[in-house]
């Protein structure tokens, strides 16, 4: 009946301050929305400029060559959007302004170099130029598939054939078919971490309004308290995880897994975030404080636990082949693992059994820590 007694009174508060738990439920797919316009559409193509000095026929099959070139993804789409520049100093310029990838240089005897060593001749290799910029992430990806272009056409003109081919094989069932796709298990994640604002609220409201010693002299206990937050959350988990979900779908994510396993995680999840939030709701006052100091853990979470963006290695020791950081301190990291496998990989519960166990773990010492942190700061001060 306490139990219930908690539940009963936390979905009141969730429901009466409804402006917190709307947040809650659209944070994620609103980034949803916003990374679909950014980076969805199409498969991933790369812009490339290219100005060629060369009047030969090898330069135009180059080019050629470039144009034709096809993903990995199942449409087979253009690795490449072939710009043409009729000098370097503008080429340069748009590689600068990153309006283009990478620019690409033939010089003037690119064809006649090319027909010499062809011929067998002792002549000077073929050349061309690549133009990048370091502080563009797509350069990279870009040079490479371009480079192998170029080697491509060079190695067939002196007829040789490499003693060794490199085959390809991707762990991931699922291939991005462009930048959104890669950042969607992150962004389900967040539908899990914002729980750390409202059930930091939840706790922090009972001292702000001064009712925490009615709720002391109720003996409500702080397992009856503390059990009502955790239900109620998870059940907002649950919504907005599925909000998000279906935001995914909605744009044309099409997952590898089982939304059944995505479901369990996020709950428990949840729970563990209501134990990061007991630690945090014993060092704060005021629902004020929740919104502003709040969001320093909110962001070491964001940040820190590889949901938004891949983190190094930091690994300390390894357990039965698991290798443990400092990362994995934080039970959002293996959450934002376990979505990735799950939607990516087509992973299932039993596939996700160690970040499940991690998830545990972390929740039960937090949740401790978490307790006796807030009867020393709070209870016994009531």
């Amino acid at each position: 009946m306490k139990l219930a007694a908690a539940v009963n009174k936390s979905i009141r508060e969730s429901i009466r301050d409804w402006k917190m738990l709307a947040m809650v439920l659209i944070f994620s797919p609103f980034f949803l929305l916003l990374m679909s316009f950014f980076y969805g559409g199409d498969a991933v193509t790369y812009k490339l400029g290219v100005l060629n000095l060369d009047a030969g026929r090898a330069s135009v099959q180059l080019i050629s060559s470039l144009e034709q070139m096809q993903g990995q993804d199942e449409g087979r789409s253009p690795v490449f959007n072939v710009i043409s520049f009729s000098n370097r100093n503008e080429l340069q310029a748009k590689v600068k302004e990153k309006e283009i990838e990478i620019g690409l240089v033939i010089p003037a005897d690119y064809s006649a170099a090319l027909a010499s060593k062809a011929k067998g001749e002792n002549a000077s290799a073929a050349q061309v130029s690549f133009i990048g910029s370091m502080g563009n992430v797509r350069y990279p990806v870009a040079a490479v598939w371009a480079a192998e272009q170029v080697n491509r056409q060079g190695m067939k003109a002196a007829e040789i054939t490499l003693p060794a081919v490199i085959q390809e094989t991707f762990v991931e069932k699922k291939q991005p078919l462009n930048e959104f796709e890669s950042y969607v298990p992150g962004l389900i994640s967040l539908a899990v971490l914002m729980v750390l604002f409202p059930a930091s609220a939840s706790i922090v409201k009972e001292n702000d309004k001064k009712t925490l010693l009615r709720l002391k002299l109720s003996r409500l206990g702080a397992f009856n308290f503390l059990g009502g937050i955790c239900i109620t959350q998870a059940a907002v988990a649950s919504c907005a995880v599925v909000l998000s979900y279906w935001t995914a779908l909605g744009l044309g994510y099409e997952p590898e897994g089982d939304f059944g396993a995505i479901l369990a995680v996020g709950v428990l999840s949840s729970i563990a975030m209501v134990a990061v939030s007991l630690i945090v709701a014993s060092f704060l006052n005021t629902v004020f404080d929740v919104l502003t100091v709040g969001c320093f853990p909110f962001f070491i979470l964001m940040f820190f636990s590889g949901s938004m963006f891949p983190l190094p290695e930091l690994n300390v020791i390894t357990v039965h082949g698991h290798a443990l950081g400092m990362t994995d301190l934080l039970p959002l990291t293996h959450t934002a693992s376990a979505f990735n496998q799950i939607l990516n990989d087509g992973a299932g519960l039993p596939e996700v059994g160690w970040e499940l166990i991690m998830i545990t773990l972390l929740t039960m010492v937090y949740f401790a820590a978490g307790l006796l942190l807030y009867r020393k700061r709070r209870l016994s001060k009531a």
